[in-house]
């Protein structure tokens, strides 16, 4: 199983980057990892806060793949302390065959 982090934009402060750096290279020995950005959308001036997150969407199912299993990262989603998310991604392990897909959407969603 490869995991991997979708995201709509790129981190530009510099302090995020060093520590997804530092997160994919400690990660990296025990979990095939990579991380791929989806730009933003340029000239969204005219464009709705849910033609924006339209728009953005179908970009973001471009990035999929058959038989990835998807999870969208929501601030209201569920909660995890860190030795449940581990429990949850051992599980993943030995279910997933292919890719597990997390999510990040633009500011909107």
């Amino acid at each position: 199983m490869k995991t991997v982090l979708i995201a709509v934009g790129r981190t530009v402060e510099q302090h995020y980057i060093t520590a997804i750096k530092d997160y994919i290279q400690r990660t990296k020995h025990f979990i095939p990892y990579e991380m791929e950005s989806i730009p933003e959308l340029k000239n969204t001036k005219n464009l709705s806060a849910d033609q924006q997150k339209e728009k953005e969407g179908e970009l973001i199912l471009k990035s999929f793949q058959p038989g990835d299993v998807i999870v969208l990262l929501d601030e209201g989603g569920k909660e995890f302390r860190s030795i449940d998310f581990a429990s949850w991604i051992e599980k993943k392990l030995s279910t997933v065959n292919k890719r597990l897909v997390f999510v990040i959407g633009g500011p909107y969603g």
